[in-house]
């Protein structure tokens, strides 16, 4: 395994890679979303970096791009209040900014202490108008002590990944409730934090092993849901969670076990993941996981879904190298040698696609909209951090899997280039950090890279 020394050069590497590019594409995600394996010495992949101020395109003639906002500090997720009104997370900054009709109010709706190394951030956000006159918003993120509290030159460890519930009052973020209290440690990559709003009014909440599985600094946390056949710890990582709207398990609907925290689990094996949503049509959860340097997955996650990582990336075993010919890859063979079914309860799948080199996945959206056209309606889009690509996809009858076709019918893109020009739907967009789908039903690309939200519309 490589060691410290070795970690820190890949981190610089990666901030002098940043350094050198002429816009602010920056580190959400940097080392994961880069990948960071270093127990197998990955090297980190070029990033697909616009200069500030180019336009992103979308292959569809049809189609085109509007900027709704620019300015922003390394955005990472996006939630609507309302038509043209949006909340969106700064990775650093601690502050939570409304946009309305492009232009940010003044000051911040709540201004908060977070760690910020690597993958520590500003993480996720979801709203709900379930309660008539109250409009609640839920922010993940990595806590810290103080502002000045820098979590790794100083050696502070954050307080830890936390879910609050807060209370929109008079443009400001009031009466914060702690949710749930996630690990933070050993980091600081693998945090996950996409959180949404299921159809079950429930909220789901990924969060990856927290660098548990493989640190440089040789502190390993290895638990059951990370399939450690050995272990009897369950602590919150390497999984998506579901409460309801007060913290609370759903009793009646406990998946994996009557303990907790595994009566949060509804589902495990997760390495991390910037990615999930409800397919509007079926109810069914999806979401995207991100492998250390190959084996990027768009997963059907079904309730007791285990993912199987640690023993397993992809399709394959953990620990190959992706610098060899894929053939030469060994295939997993799942079975309740290798992994944790928590007496049955639990059930491995194999993912619906994976790129074999990555690509740094991140927002998955299902396009509950018709203002696109027929060819795109209750179809899915995936973002790219490392690309700069959104990937568009259709699915078959019973929407249980992805319409793929040539080079991509065994489920598999060899390459980030490989059979998947057909799959391209947008480019340029210099890291993708979040994709939603606006109350007015077009397509919002939050890009990291640029420091802007972008908006798909018909060019007409």
């Amino acid at each position: 395994m490589y060691g410290l020394l070795q970690h820190k050069a890949l981190f610089l590497f990666a901030i002098l890679l940043l350094v050198l590019t002429p816009s602010p594409a920056v580190g959400y995600y940097l080392v994961d979303a880069q990948k960071d394996n270093d127990e197998e010495g990955q090297d980190i992949p070029d990033v697909n970096v616009s200069i500030d101020g180019d336009m992103p395109i979308v292959r569809d003639t049809n189609l085109g791009i509007e900027v709704v906002a620019e300015g922003l500090e390394f955005p990472t997720t996006i939630a609507f209040i309302g038509p043209s009104d949006i909340l969106v997370l700064e990775k650093e900054k601690g502050t939570v900014q409304r946009i309305v009709n492009g232009k940010t109010l003044l000051g911040p709706l709540l201004d908060i202490n977070v760690a910020t190394s690597q993958e520590r951030c500003m993480c996720g956000v979801a709203i709900s108008k379930h309660i008539p006159g109250h409009t609640y918003v839920f922010l993940y993120y990595t806590e810290a002590e103080s502002a000045d509290a820098e979590d790794v030159t100083e050696g502070k460890d954050p307080i830890g990944n936390r879910l609050y519930r807060y209370e929109l009052v008079n443009n400001k973020l009031v009466n914060a409730k702690l949710l749930l209290d996630l690990p933070a440690i050993p980091g600081p990559r693998h945090n996950g934090g996409a959180i949404t709003i299921g159809p079950d009014n429930n909220l789901y909440i990924p969060i990856g092993d927290v660098d548990g599985s493989f640190n440089p600094k040789g502190q390993f946390v290895r638990t059951m849901t990370q399939n450690y056949l050995n272990s009897t710890l369950v602590d919150g990582r390497s999984g998506i969670l579901r409460v309801d709207l007060n913290s609370k398990t759903i009793y009646s609907q406990r998946i994996l076990g009557d303990e907790h925290p595994l009566d949060y689990y509804y589902a495990y094996g997760i390495r991390n993941s910037f990615g999930i949503d409800f397919d509007p049509l079926t109810g069914n959860l999806w979401d995207t996981e991100n492998g250390p340097a190959y084996g990027d997955e768009i997963n059907l996650v079904k309730p007791g879904f285990n993912s199987g990582y640690t023993p397993i990336q992809g399709i394959w075993s953990h620990g190959v190298d992706p610098k060899s010919n894929i053939s030469t890859w060994k295939i997993a063979s799942p079975n309740s040698n290798t992994l944790v079914d928590f007496d049955g309860r639990g059930n491995y799948s194999a993912p619906e696609f994976i790129w074999a080199e990555t690509i740094g996945v991140t927002g998955i959206k299902f396009f509950h909209s018709d203002k696109f056209g027929e060819q795109y309606e209750e179809d899915v889009f995936i973002g790219s951090i490392v690309t700069g690509n959104i990937y568009h996809f259709d699915l078959n009858e019973d929407r249980t899997q992805l319409v793929l076709a040539g080079e991509l019918e065994d489920k598999i893109a060899e390459t980030r280039k490989t059979g998947t020009e057909d799959i391209v739907f947008g480019e340029g967009f210099a890291g993708i950090s979040d994709l939603e789908v606006g109350p007015d039903g077009y397509l919002y690309v939050v890009s990291l890279g640029q420091g802007k939200i972008f908006r798909v519309v018909p060019s007409d």
